[in-house]
């Protein structure tokens, strides 16, 4: 009898989880494929090893950091390369050792200068010379996640303790704050944020967040070196809380929001419906992307690479066209 219990229990808590994720997964089926999106491709002409990990446009030449496996080690080998937007190789940069070492990292441009910024805890900065082509460790600050005519905004990101974002109101100085576990791309529509947030730890878990008035959210002393994330949510609304995809952006077109998604089983464009993602376009090829730079006009630049091939590349989104640079 006590065994049997036992089974019965065990029964129910399998149930009880697996009721839990499914209600997690919140995404419909099937997609529908839509004809407004378009997409192209092209080759850059460059032929490099390596994975194309992270790139930014900046003095209009992409900086390209590609990544190969060594031999005996978990640590990957780094190899920043300067090409034109036409794919033409300019020069390779100068790749310290410091960074060698970074498993978390980012390349971030702003006030006319290329950052490499480590993420995650340790957040020293790495300043790509003016006139010689290599990074210089320089005085470690935070570099903004976004910003507008309102507010210098900033994100953190510590893993599974969580992250969070800051408004600075630029006229009064005053700071907010709200949990946002982890956030890679935020966008503006009618005065309103929207932020999107991706965590690969264990099955994943992404969300999107509106945010209608910073001023609403907690006032913040404007920590950076904590460990842990923010706790509070207040002035947040969430519009989508799941685990078991990856939503690597979303991106605006005619005041609409958009999330390009994965699963195992596709790449989507999908919309937020009732707190679902509803699929309206579905790719013919499976495709993993990771956002690195809003450019000019709402255009967004990522790099991508396909689920059957070692091959990767460059997408630029410019409102229903997705661009395709492979690498040959």
């Amino acid at each position: 009898m006590k065994i049997n219990l036992i089974i019965l229990f065990s029964l129910m808590t399998l149930f009880s989880c697996q009721a839990q994720i499914t209600d997690k997964k919140k995404v419909e089926t099937p997609a529908i494929n839509s004809t407004d999106f378009q997409v192209n491709f092209d080759t850059l002409n460059i032929s490099i090893d390596g994975y194309l990990r992270k790139v930014v446009l900046f003095q209009d030449n992409f900086y390209g950091m590609f990544e190969t496996g060594r031999r005996n080690t978990s640590q990957r080998f780094k190899k920043m390369i300067v090409f034109s937007q036409n794919g033409d190789f300019v020069e390779d940069v100068f790749v310290p050792k410091e960074i060698q070492g970074m498993p978390h990292y980012d390349l971030i441009v702003q006030n006319d200068s290329l950052y490499v910024k480590e993420s995650q805890f340790e957040k020293i900065n790495f300043l790509l010379g003016k006139y010689v082509a290599d990074f210089k460790l320089t005085e470690t600050k935070d570099l903004k996640f976004y910003q507008d005519e309102l507010y210098d905004i900033y994100a953190t990101c510590n893993g599974e303790w969580g992250g969070t974002i800051y408004f600075k109101n630029k006229k009064t100085n005053e700071s907010f704050e709200a949990s946002s576990t982890c956030s890679i791309v935020i966008n503006k529509i009618d005065g309103e944020y929207y932020v999107t947030n991706y965590m690969g730890h264990m099955m994943g878990f992404a969300s999107i967040l509106k945010i209608q008035d910073p001023s609403k959210l907690e006032k913040s002393n404007l920590k950076f070196d904590r460990h842990e994330g923010s706790r509070f949510d207040k002035g947040v609304e969430t519009l989508l809380d799941t685990i078991d995809f990856y939503i690597p952006t979303s991106f605006v077109v005619d005041k609409q929001l958009y999330h390009l998604y994965s699963d195992e089983n596709g790449t989507y464009i999908g919309l937020i419906e009732n707190g679902k993602m509803k699929p309206i376009h579905k790719f013919d090829f499976i495709f993993h992307a990771h956002f690195n730079q809003h450019l000019d006009n709402g255009k967004q630049l990522l790099t991508f690479n396909f689920k059957e091939s070692e091959k990767s590349g460059i997408l630029i989104i410019d409102g229903k066209y997705f661009t395709f640079y492979r690498q040959k």
